[in-house]
């Protein structure tokens, strides 16, 4: 029997993927029935308040296991972020604000300084963009979307 390598130190004969195969077919039929969940939360429109909740805690869970912006988590989260901005726009009054003023009402609500949100943007430019001096910058959007929890949409005009 030929042995495929699988790294350096791995060597598995054909037997052995057969002997195998059982669990190695269940357990991808797991994941894969799981990634079939994520990508329908991010793709399917929401179809009510049960729905939103669910999606909610999703997100939160993915931003647990995102270390940055662009990575895989917080994509798949920003995903769901728009579905729910399409459910709050359509089932929810919510008036439209801008982008500083949702920045404001965040950075208040949540009792903050201008200066715990460093990692960000300064705070000279933070007071800028909520006395719209500046407009923030697609980066700036997204972390503070992923800092809030909100969809990316709060600060887009």
């Amino acid at each position: 029997m030929r042995n495929t390598s699988l790294g350096s130190n791995h060597s598995v004969g054909i037997s052995e993927l057969i002997e195998n195969l059982p669990l190695l077919l269940q357990e991808a039929s797991e994941q894969l029935n799981s990634l079939s969940v994520l990508l329908s939360a991010c793709m399917e429109p929401i179809e009510d308040d049960n729905d939103l909740q669910e999606r909610m805690e999703c997100i939160n869970q993915l931003y647990l296991y995102s270390s940055d912006v662009n990575d895989i988590p917080a994509t798949f989260a920003e995903l769901i972020a728009h579905r729910v901005y399409e459910y709050e726009k359509k089932h929810r009054d919510v008036p439209h604000v801008s982008r500083a003023e949702a920045l404001a009402f965040f950075i208040e609500e949540r009792g903050l300084k201008q200066s715990d949100l460093k990692q960000i943007a300064t705070q000279s430019v933070i007071s800028d963009i909520i006395n719209g001096k500046r407009t923030m910058t697609l980066q700036q959007v997204k972390d503070f979307s992923r800092y809030f929890n909100v969809p990316v949409e709060t600060f887009i005009d």
